[in-house]
């Protein structure tokens, strides 16, 4: 069975052990580290395809994406769990040296990154083309997180990099940093 909300088709909790199996046993150990990646992190697709080496800092754990790339035009820190600093080290060892993009295109277009049928067509060949949407991923963390830490809503909308609605979007700016800190450890080491 498989949900789907707008373009964010996606498994259920059951499935999840499965397509974490699938994933990491793919046959491009850079596309399985992408999408990974977009498990425990849950951000956009986008967000991760024209992410910048110089956007990681390993010593404080955070990813920081600049406004420009964001959908709201706001920046955002994203909190590294440690599972995530692995894949990204090991991204790293294995990519082509000197290259700013962790997912640089591999075609001789003018594309600098990869495309967005990357990841998907990878879903596809592991058998999850129906089943479960790149985006989807950023679903699966959320209806997770809500459940488990349901007076943590905020914090939650903003891992997501959602805006606040109404009148405590205008007024509450805090991003819940030190907090997400320990729910992304949490959702990382669940899976």
């Amino acid at each position: 069975v498989n949900h789907t909300s707008g373009a964010m088709t996606h498994v259920v909790m059951d499935e999840l052990p499965d397509l974490v199996n699938a994933i990491r046993n793919y046959r491009s150990e850079t596309t399985s580290i992408g999408l990974e990646l977009l498990l425990v992190l849950f951000p956009r697709p986008g967000e991760l395809r024209a992410a910048r080496w110089d956007q990681f800092n390993f010593e404080t754990g955070v990813w920081l994406r600049p406004a420009d790339l964001m959908k709201r035009g706001i920046a955002h820190a994203i909190p590294l769990p440690k599972q995530a600093i692995k894949l990204l080290l090991r991204l790293k060892e294995i990519s082509r040296d000197g290259n700013e993009y962790l997912f640089p295109s591999r075609s001789n277009s003018n594309a600098v990154f990869i495309s967005d049928a990357t990841f998907n067509s990878a879903l596809k060949r592991m058998g999850y083309g129906e089943k479960q949407d790149p985006h989807g991923f950023r679903h699966i963390a959320s209806t997770f997180l809500n459940d488990k830490f349901s007076d943590k809503e905020q914090v939650i909308e903003s891992a997501l990099s959602h805006q606040k609605a109404g009148v405590k979007g205008a007024y509450d700016k805090g991003a819940h940093l030190r907090e997400r800190v320990d729910v992304m450890q949490f959702w990382a080491d669940h899976l």
